[in-house]
């Protein structure tokens, strides 16, 4: 039995905003989490405050404060979460469902993660898919917000990192290697800046942007590259160096999932040239979600 009737008004959104006006201190920025309105925070906030006879939280310097009161009732609020998600994962238990996992992500993560962790999925007996779109110039910001994108896979530092509604993980670090089919390269193990500008290159744009991270260093050095031509994947673009004599830089991981002919010479990009990091990126709000836990905890397993 509820210890008043007036608890009876609560649904979970009114306690998902409470949970997200904690940690995030804006009504603004939790309507843009939970995909509503203000008014629907400010009606939320009306209803708690009479129910638990408490402001709950105030306004100060342009930041909504909890009271003492709400930040005692948190971890009570959290224990119903878990407890209905719980409910929810036992339901999905013990019926067909499938749980489709939408993420956009380059080629990067699904030659190298992607399968790794289908692995996983299968050995935990987890009744999951997946739908992996290819990353775009930008990252899909608000379609992570909205839910329409559960996970991007992104190359970090980027302005993730500093999103306020956006956390991520760094989940692998490397680098880069050349390949090159042109014949005075044959005897070298590195190349310099010089011959690296003026050789003939191959771009892969396994994620769709005009630039990359080594066009980004090249113009801070004032330099820049020819590229004759460009191509869909790692895989097209090491292919191409077969007929045409030209270099592709790729990521050093990327290498034994190429099958490399003799007459292609592998070498060392020029000093300076630049290392990623491979970036897990998620809306905060998801961490409340059980599966969500499972996915980020199955990812780390993969050791690439």
């Amino acid at each position: 039995m509820l210890f008043t009737n007036a608890l009876k008004q609560l649904d979970m959104q009114d306690i998902s905003i409470v949970l997200l006006l904690i940690e995030n201190r804006s009504a603004k920025r939790v309507s843009q989490i939970l995909n509503v309105s203000q008014s629907s925070i400010s009606y939320s906030l009306k209803k708690l405050r009479s129910c638990f006879d408490d402001k709950l939280f105030e306004s100060s310097e342009g930041s909504m404060q909890p009271t003492a009161r709400v930040l005692a009732m948190q971890p009570y609020l959290q224990n119903i979460v878990q407890c209905i998600n719980q409910c929810a994962k036992e339901g999905v238990s013990q019926t067909t469902a499938t749980r489709q996992w939408n993420i956009t992500a380059p080629e990067y993560f699904e030659i190298l993660m992607l399968p790794a962790l289908l692995q996983l999925v299968r050995s935990c007996g987890l009744n999951w898919s997946f739908s992996v779109s290819r990353l775009g110039k930008d990252l899909p910001i608000s379609d992570v917000l909205a839910g329409d994108t559960d996970v991007c896979f992104g190359f970090g530092a980027g302005y993730h990192r500093r999103h306020p509604l956006l956390d991520y993980r760094s989940i692998c670090e490397d680098s880069f290697v050349c390949l090159s089919s042109v014949q005075k390269h044959q005897p070298k193990t590195t190349l310099n800046i010089d011959e690296f500008c003026e050789t003939p290159q191959v771009f892969p744009t396994p994620w769709l942007s005009e630039k990359n991270m080594v066009d980004d260093w090249l113009h801070k050095q004032s330099r820049s590259r020819k590229i004759f031509t460009r191509a869909t994947s790692y895989h097209a673009g090491a292919h191409i160096l077969l007929s045409v004599p030209s270099l592709i830089a790729i990521p050093k991981k990327i290498l034994p999932t190429l099958h490399i002919p003799s007459q292609i010479k592998v070498l060392t990009p020029p000093a300076g040239f630049p290392t990623f990091t491979l970036d897990m990126i998620w809306c905060k709000e998801r961490t409340i979600r059980s599966d969500f836990h499972q996915l980020e905890a199955l990812i780390g397993k993969i050791k690439i």
